[in-house]
């Protein structure tokens, strides 16, 4: 008989809008999140919803339907020198009625599990005011209302050091026009925002500057392009490709006949259970 190990997987909302596009690298006007929470007993993962910055979230964006792809490049080098890259994937359908579908992929890997993948579909639907988790793995789908809290990341640790970093950020800002520029055939404007955490605020030595750089297009009304670069966490290439401006199949925001709907509270977290 097999046996399985379950492991417990933290993705808090910005780490998870890292993997799908999330509110991290592409809110110019978002501070650097915090890291996720520690583990907790029970053997699951847990995955908040994509920040309201992400491509096809936040603003409802009707008769502009279109698929794409949504790469996301993490890069992180080690105090030793040593190099963390990762890629991620994510498949984005948005209709002419302001529903939008991510097939999203989470690539996990701990020391106890090794590389574990889960796939989510999560699909947020204005028209019911409902949106939805799907677990293929199980084929249940979580039922929550979409409204003014949907995609908000979790709030972070309290303390003195996240209170520092939160007062920093918010009051050391600068914000660059960069102009225009054609990224795969769309026209985008571009902004540079720039976080300056002073010298001393939170035990540095030197300033810290926390910089997203974040591609706009008002045509498609989605970020095409951002570089979110972190000093403490590395940085994110966030880039929106394979644009097609199709009507996607409505079955696509729909959740599947033979799935079982169970109700859920507003940003409630999703849990996957990791198993090795």
């Amino acid at each position: 008989m097999t046996r399985y190990k379950t492991h417990w997987f933290a993705l808090s909302g910005a780490s998870l809008c890292l993997a799908i596009m999330c509110a991290l690298p592409l809110a110019a006007q978002d501070m650097a999140p915090a890291p996720p929470p520690p583990p907790e007993p029970g053997g699951h993962g847990m995955i908040h919803g994509p920040g309201p910055d992400a491509p096809g979230e936040g603003k409802i964006v009707t008769g502009i339907p279109l698929t794409a792809q949504i790469v996301v490049t993490h890069q992180n080098t080690l105090s030793d020198g040593n190099h963390i890259n990762r890629t991620e994937q994510t498949t984005l359908y948005r209709d002419s009625q302001g529903r939008v579908r991510r097939e999203v992929t989470v690539d996990a890997a701990t020391p106890a599990t090794g590389p574990v993948k889960h796939s989510i579909i999560m699909i947020n639907d204005p028209v019911s005011g409902n949106r939805y988790m799907l677990d293929p793995g199980n084929k249940t789908a979580r039922q929550m209302p979409s409204g003014p809290h949907h995609g908000r990341p979790p709030k972070g640790p309290d303390g003195p050091m996240a209170d520092a970093v939160k007062g920093a950020l918010s009051k050391n800002v600068q914000r660059d026009q960069l102009g225009s520029k054609t990224i795969d055939g769309f026209q985008a404007t571009g902004e540079r925002v720039t976080r300056t955490i002073p010298a001393g605020e939170i035990g540095n030595e030197k300033p810290i500057e926390v910089v997203t750089e974040r591609w706009f297009s008002a045509d498609l009304q989605l970020p095409l392009l951002v570089v979110h670069n972190d000093p403490l966490m590395g940085t994110a290439t966030t880039k929106v490709t394979n644009v097609n401006r199709g009507e996607p199949d409505a079955s696509l925001f729909q959740v599947p006949s033979d799935y079982k709907i169970v109700s859920g509270r507003p940003d409630e977290p999703f849990y996957v259970p990791l198993h090795h």
